[in-house]
């Protein structure tokens, strides 16, 4: 089976040889509580596998991975999750998608900051901080003094 990718935080498991075949898991990413609550991104990828055992995705958005000519699963959206890998490419399957990345800013809440270009979630209150998520889109931002 094959091998799970790396996360943002630990390593994929390794996968083991063909009998019996075994899967790595994806590894977990990263943890950070930046809007207020704990959560993982960047999250690895689990292995492939011809056997009943498919690798999971890691802790962060990491797709599974597929067994017996399956495609692998997709990277959770907004976590930068990787995309779970499958078995067998004589299947004409393939490895999942990765998911779509975020990029959150946490200023103090004497500070304000404006979008152009970008999807960009309504203004949260962590403590005195202000947090924006933007989730897609090429643009600007703007910082300004209340």
């Amino acid at each position: 089976g094959g091998g799970g990718g790396g996360g943002g935080g630990a390593s994929g498991q390794n996968g083991a040889g063909a009998n019996p075949p075994g899967t790595g898991n994806g590894g977990d990413g990263t943890q950070s509580d930046i809007t207020g609550s704990n959560t993982y991104y960047a999250g690895g990828g689990g292995g492939g596998n011809r056997g009943s055992t498919n690798g999971t995705g890691g802790q962060g958005g990491g797709g599974v991975g597929q067994t017996n000519g399956g495609a692998g699963g997709n990277g959770t959206v907004n976590t930068g999750g990787g995309g779970g890998g499958t078995d067998n490419p004589g299947s004409n399957a393939n490895g999942g998608d990765g998911g779509s990345g975020v990029i959150i800013f946490r200023i103090p809440n004497v500070y304000s900051a404006t979008f152009s270009g970008v999807t960009a979630s309504p203004v949260a209150t962590v403590g005195t901080d202000r947090v924006y998520t933007v989730t897609a889109g090429s643009g600007t931002v703007t910082f300004a003094a209340d």
